[in-house]
């Protein structure tokens, strides 16, 4: 009868003597030869096999050259903008004077005869034509008098073209006629706004 195969006990101890035999040979041939470079290798590589995805992932991090840090521009925010300066309260313009230009005429005005005499004004303002003027927004007056009556203020005809050109015409107060020689005078203007003008003029008699 085949006692080792039979009874547990006798398989266990015959594996345990042959482990001892095995021991005992093993002890009497000395230490293993040292293992050559391949088969580390080899042994590497097998034991690379039983790791695990992440662990060869964390392997492969530590085993690679450490990159240099890159430098990322910094670029400094945009100034704020300057704060726009609130435009000052501007005071009332003050209203553009009148420009007049003044030419005369005698027209049959002449020495000893009382016929009118005539003035040509243009009336404008900030070059444009001031054509809203009537006969009591014009003052004549007539300075270094000479002997008689004088025609200040004296305005017998009046007429408005209707481009800033006006038409006066004037004669000796009173009825009294005109003397020869250059009489000066002095035009003033006013417009219904409160604009003011003024220009001198030489009116000649002969």
């Amino acid at each position: 009868m085949n006692i080792r195969a039979t009874h547990p006990i006798a398989q266990f101890v015959f594996a345990a003597c042959i482990a001892l035999s095995a021991a005992q040979a093993g002890a009497q041939m000395g230490p293993p030869p040292p293992k050559s470079e391949v088969a580390k290798r080899i042994e590497a590589a097998r034991a690379s096999d039983i790791r695990t995805p992440e662990e060869r992932a964390r392997d492969a991090r530590e085993r690679a050259p450490a990159r240099e840090a890159v430098m990322v521009p910094v670029f400094a925010p945009p100034p704020a903008p300057a704060p726009t300066p609130k435009p000052s309260a501007k005071a009332p313009a003050a209203p553009l004077p009148l420009t007049l230009s003044v030419q005369t005429s005698a027209g049959g005005a002449a020495s000893c005869n009382n016929q009118p005499a005539g003035l040509l004004i243009l009336v404008t303002s900030g070059g444009w034509p001031v054509t809203d003027l009537n006969q009591d927004h014009f003052t004549v007056m007539q300075h270094f008098d000479t002997p008689g009556n004088t025609f200040s203020n004296n305005i017998v005809s009046f007429r408005n073209a209707g481009s800033g050109a006006y038409l006066i015409q004037v004669r000796p107060n009173g009825g009294a006629v005109w003397r020869s020689g250059h009489l000066l005078g002095q035009l003033l203007v006013s417009s219904p706004d409160d604009r003011q003008g003024q220009a001198a003029f030489k009116l000649i008699i002969r």
